[in-house]
């Protein structure tokens, strides 16, 4: 086992009488890529809002970069991809110079780093007129922004055709080899 940067111990979740998570247990060590798989409704996304502290769970312990009562410190080294906020008016480069702003990412450069990584230099359309991996891949742009230590991706091949999958692979193992993220990523 290697040096844990998530860590989840007896996590449990319910909404009202409704238990999603029971007795969740998972490690994530520094450096790996790591797959959560299962259908629709398993408990997917309510780790990653547990996570991410989107959402409150009712038993267990979660560690995040070794916080465990900090829990913010830790949050604040996770880049993520969970669902999209984008405005269609806008470019892609518009959209996350926005977003770096609101995050108060001070480097102007910012935008132009995570736009090459994801092959999406150049493009001037509209969002509205993105393609569904275009809008994937802005989506993993703006994860990116900051270079977290770690990155979440909820779904990010949903609806994409066969290349798109490919590609968006490709392009999580980059930011894992060249870049050193951890990455959660999940499918069903």
């Amino acid at each position: 086992m290697g040096e844990a940067v998530i860590s989840l111990k007896g996590v449990q979740k319910s909404y009202g009488k409704h238990q999603v998570l029971y007795d969740v247990n998972l490690q994530i060590d520094k450096g790996d890529i790591y797959g959560l798989v299962g259908k629709n409704g398993a408990g997917k996304t309510t780790i990653f809002k547990i996570i991410l502290g989107l959402s409150e769970y009712q038993e267990g312990e979660l560690e995040i970069g070794g916080h465990k009562e900090n829990l913010a410190a830790g949050r604040s080294k996770i880049g993520f991809l969970v669902g999209s906020n984008f405005f269609p008016y806008l470019s892609g480069r518009k959209n996350l110079e926005y977003y770096r702003v609101l995050r108060g990412i001070k480097d102007k450069s910012e935008v132009d780093r995570v736009l090459k990584i994801v092959g999406l230099d150049g493009v001037k359309s509209h969002y509205k007129n993105y393609s569904m991996g275009m809008r994937q891949r802005l989506g993993i742009a703006n994860a990116i922004m900051g270079s977290p230590e770690i990155l979440i991706l909820d779904e990010p091949t949903n609806g994409l055709d066969p290349q798109g999958i490919a590609d968006v692979r490709h392009l999580i193992q980059k930011l894992n080899e060249e870049y050193n993220m951890t990455i959660v990523v999940s499918s069903h």
